[in-house]
């Protein structure tokens, strides 16, 4: 470091410590203070020395250069930038004037960035030697304690060859088993155990098994800490059967995970029936005539047609479209097409009433749907629809579906600007309805 000797400097006339005061012993002072100001380097780029309370300033360090920063704003969330301020004074003496003479830099924290900014995430906050000695006092308890956390966590892991049924319901304590040349699970001798406590609180703890096999299927059971729920069967696990869904511009998109081998996906319908029935007829006893009975009503979803749908890349959003169907020579029409044309059949359009009205008629509807209100008609109407992941087993029968994905397909009104009229010397706009279809989720 340079020095300058202020105190006990000579000159030849017999002067001691007149040491001249010029621009240059002021730059000279400068530039010492700026070079100290480097050592703040040792702790990063940018970083807080203090923090801002709202009353005092605080300070900050950017790049090889400390800067107050404002007491207001405080740190919060909305926090996201440390704006600097370059602001240049004039100095008048002497009866001039000095132009940008001082440069004054400060810095504040901001929610937006303006001006020269830098990003408050980047930053961190410098502790001081007391914080950082007590915190390495707490180093070895701290380490300690998530070593043993880790290890409560970790499992067992083991390879087994030749499991028999007995020693897969005897493995009820937290592990991961990989099994080869075992007793046959879904059909296959090589597979994967997961074991998992289930919470069952008593004298014994219970646990739940998970067997994954090499085509992706997952079967499970549970243990109450006695006995095997429901014997020693094994459940198939539907979750990745499941589907998502959404609507955009009236067309139905889809997504699934990774569906096991064999699985497909198909459209039902549901198919509903009234829980009463007419016995009157032209060829029903006189007794009968005009009365009704009841019946079982039908509520439940069934295949429709035999529609299947293409799958996709598992997480990824598709619109499905038909791949296979039971009739192809009647509905060969319905072939490669999306949701909306496969829908399409369930709304026929009648002649229309002595009003001019658009009639239609829609399936598993009573009722027309027309915009003329009367007995036996209504203004709009859907029929209800599904989609669902169904597993097959080798024999065809099926071995688990998922959750059905609940639609409605809708018949609606659309009120529109159909011209104008005027009336009084005033224009009023006329207005219309014409029909069109929607689907929406249940």
């Amino acid at each position: 470091m340079q020095k300058a000797n202020y105190i006990s400097t000579a000159t030849p006339t017999g002067g001691q410590g007149k040491y001249p005061l010029s621009t240059q012993t002021l730059d000279f002072i400068q530039q010492q203070v700026l070079l100290l100001q480097q050592f703040g380097l040792i702790g990063g780029n940018k970083y807080i020395l203090k923090q801002p309370d709202g009353k005092n300033t605080g300070v900050v360090f950017i790049e090889g250069e400390v800067l107050t920063l404002a007491a207001k704003p405080t740190p919060s969330a909305n926090i996201k930038y440390i704006n600097v301020t370059t602001k240049k004074e004039d100095i008048k003496a002497d009866g001039e004037t000095y132009k940008e003479a001082r440069t004054y830099r400060t810095a504040a924290l901001s929610s937006s960035a303006s001006g020269e900014s830098y990003e408050y995430s980047k930053f961190t906050v410098l502790e001081s030697n007391q914080t950082l000695g007590e915190k390495i006092k707490q180093m070895p308890q701290t380490v300690l304690t998530y070593l043993q956390d880790t290890l409560a966590e970790k499992m067992p892991s083991l390879k087994k060859e030749g499991v028999t049924s007995g020693q897969l319901d005897g493995l009820t304590s937290p592990c991961v088993v990989k099994c080869t040349k075992s007793v046959k699970v879904g059909g296959f001798a090589n597979y994967g155990v997961f074991v998992l406590p289930n919470g069952v609180s008593g004298q014994k703890d219970g646990c739940i098994q998970f067997v994954y096999l090499p085509d992706g299927r997952k079967y499970y059971r549970i243990n109450d800490g006695d006995k095997w729920v429901g014997g020693s069967s094994w459940l198939q696990d539907g979750q990745n059967l499941n589907l998502e869904c959404k609507i955009v511009r009236g067309t139905v998109f889809v997504r699934h995970g990774n569906l096991p081998e064999g699985s497909k996906l198909i459209m039902v319908r549901k198919k509903r029936r009234s829980r009463w029935r007419s016995t009157g007829g032209s060829k029903a006893y006189s007794q009968n005539k005009g009365k009704r009975i009841q019946r079982a009503p039908k509520r439940q979803y069934v295949h429709y047609k035999g529609v299947v749908l293409s799958t996709s890349t598992p997480n990824k959003w598709y619109a499905p479209r038909c791949i296979s169907i039971d009739n192809p020579q009647v509905d060969s029409n319905m072939l490669n097409s999306e949701l909306g044309g496969l829908c399409k059949p369930f709304v026929v359009r009648k002649a229309d009433d002595a009003s001019g009205n658009a009639v239609y008629r829609m399936t598993g509807v009573r009722n027309k749907i027309t915009l003329n209100k009367s007995r036996h008609t209504q203004n709009s109407a859907y029929t209800q629809i599904g989609l669902q992941v169904v597993s097959y087993n080798a024999d065809g029968s099926v071995a688990a579906g998922g959750e059905i994905l609940k639609l409605k397909y809708h018949l609606r009104r659309l009120k529109y600007k159909a011209g104008e009229t005027v009336k009084n010397g005033k224009v009023y706009p006329v207005y219309k309805y014409k029909y069109f279809r929607a689907f929406s989720i249940e």
